[in-house]
């Protein structure tokens, strides 16, 4: 292992590679929930232990951004479902990831209310944010017990919303 490899270690950066398996594109502007799969490929071993979902509104004003959390979902070892492996029920979280595996993570953020989120926009409805230039994004975050939450990986995506 290299000098740099070895400081990558220290500070828990590893090889996760994060890719969308599924997202709700288009997603509904009335729906109060969006849902996506995310998939870890892990280069390395590691531990994932949660997850966080994160639907966001964004647009730009005199070259500024503005962004607004339009709905959050976190799921950890506390507080998670039981999933099928390998014939046994067992909990989402943690699940150990060997080097070369990899797994799949739902995401279910709900209790929106899109035109209430967005009402000091000026946004009713898919037309009038499209309008105004408000776009979306569905932000996957996994917790990964090995970063030590320094280095967690993201995946964003831009969703269409009709």
């Amino acid at each position: 292992m290299g000098f740099f490899d070895k400081i990558k270690k220290m500070v828990g950066k590893t090889g996760v590679e994060l890719s969308y398996e599924w997202i709700e594109s288009p997603f509904s502007f009335g729906d109060p929930m969006i849902k996506a799969t995310i998939k870890v490929q892990a280069a390395d071993p590691v531990t994932v232990v949660g997850t966080v979902g994160t639907f966001i509104a964004r647009r730009e004003v005199d070259e500024e951004t503005e962004e607004i959390i339009l709905g959050e979902a976190f799921e950890n070892i506390h507080d998670c479902a039981s999933v099928d492996r390998d014939g046994e029920s067992v909990d989402e979280f943690p699940h150990a990831l060997k080097a070369g595996e990899s797994g799949s993570y739902g995401y279910f953020v709900g209790d929106m209310d899109l035109a209430k989120s967005l009402a000091d926009w000026g946004v009713s409805d898919a037309a009038s944010a499209q309008a105004k230039g408000v776009k979306f994004f569905f932000q996957g975050m996994v917790d990964i017990k090995e970063t030590v939450g320094m280095f967690d990986p993201e995946l964003e995506q831009e969703i269409k919303v009709v």
